[in-house]
């Protein structure tokens, strides 16, 4: 099996990865799509899905997806479909699995759904043919998760449905290499990766990965302002923001969050900057209330760069993505 493939994606196969024994029984790379939108997506009617999707759909946090994400969730299906001679990857427990998609339509089937209460009795089921799964790298050796580089854990994971690994700072490369059982020494000699290992080791050898950092900063950052709010005691009036969850769900939600908005900026569609992959701090993850006057509940907060959240401050939702959509018109047009 070849790595010398055009595009690197990461994937988890529904939710849990409970598709990924059909996946795997198949032979295909696969997502599902929900039956009140994938009409549209079959119509070639991408605002028709995106306005479907805003009324009668949920996100895995059970929340109504805002207009980004449901365009990307239009956009997955077509990435998918036009899938060819692309590496797969998918973590599954201690294994590290990959394939390479084939040449082919993509094949469309209502199967039973794994979450009726959030997504209906049925759900379109969507495969797209590919070479058989294997665990092992070209070499024959096997691909355990525990033997990756601290860095390559975090960008050979993702919380969302599936994303393409960028290739700016060679991590698409560094795939291929550790599939075809290359050696690697290139990339662990670097900065990047010997400051990553370093961290490790003085975290008492458990090993975080910049989205779990980032979430962990979060929570942080959200329970203190929770606190200093609700404490204050001063003759001005003070915002109470509430949250009736604890630490450890906070930084699962807003994991699962960064997969849904695939490291991206709910607000610009920027990418999101982690620790040790930027230092403009500008970029950083940010947790914003969509309501500002609103408690943080999983249904009013979302990840947007720090900058943004500076220059939303109390402004409403609706009014920046307003503006933010004129800048783009201005910048597309000239206008």
């Amino acid at each position: 099996m070849s790595v010398q493939a055009d595009r690197v994606y990461i994937a988890n196969f529904g939710e849990g990865n409970a598709l990924w024994p059909t996946a795997r029984a198949n032979n295909t790379v696969l997502t599902i799509d929900n039956v009140g939108v994938h009409p549209f997506w079959q119509a070639g009617d991408r605002e028709g899905f995106i306005s479907a999707a805003l009324e009668t759909t949920f996100t895995a946090r059970g929340v109504r997806p805002t207009k980004q994400t449901a365009g990307r969730w239009y956009n997955l299906i077509d990435e998918l479909r036009d899938s060819e001679g692309d590496i797969w990857i998918s973590r599954q427990g201690a294994e590290i699995w990959w394939t390479v998609t084939e040449p082919g339509d993509l094949q469309e089937e209502l199967i039973a759904s794994t979450n009726p209460a959030r997504d209906g009795p049925e759900v379109w089921l969507l495969q797209k043919s590919c070479r058989p799964w294997t665990n092992r790298d070209e070499k024959g050796r096997p691909l355990l998760w525990e033997a990756l580089h601290a860095k390559a854990r975090d960008f050979l994971s993702t919380e969302a449905t599936f994303q393409s690994i960028a290739n700016d700072r060679g991590y698409a490369d560094y795939a291929r290499a550790l599939l075809a059982g290359e050696p690697l020494d290139a990339w662990h000699s670097t900065k990047l990766f010997r400051d990553k290992a370093e961290a490790s080791t003085k975290q008492g050898g458990r090993t975080f990965s910049a989205k779990e950092t980032a979430a962990m900063d979060m929570t942080r950052t959200l329970l203190h302002t929770v606190t200093q709010s609700n404490g204050q005691t001063v003759e001005r009036r003070v915002k109470e923001k509430n949250t009736d969850l604890s630490r450890e769900e906070w930084e699962a939600l807003l994991l699962r969050l960064l997969g849904e908005q695939e490291d991206r900026c709910a607000l610009t569609g920027m990418p999101l900057g982690y620790v040790g992959e930027t230092d403009d701090l500008q970029m950083r993850p940010s947790l914003d209330r969509i309501d500002s006057s609103g408690h943080y509940t999983p249904d009013n907060v979302q990840i947007v760069c720090r900058f943004m959240n500076r220059w939303k401050s109390a402004d409403h939702d609706d009014l920046v993505r307003r503006l933010l959509g004129k800048l783009r018109e201005h910048y597309r047009t000239g206008v």
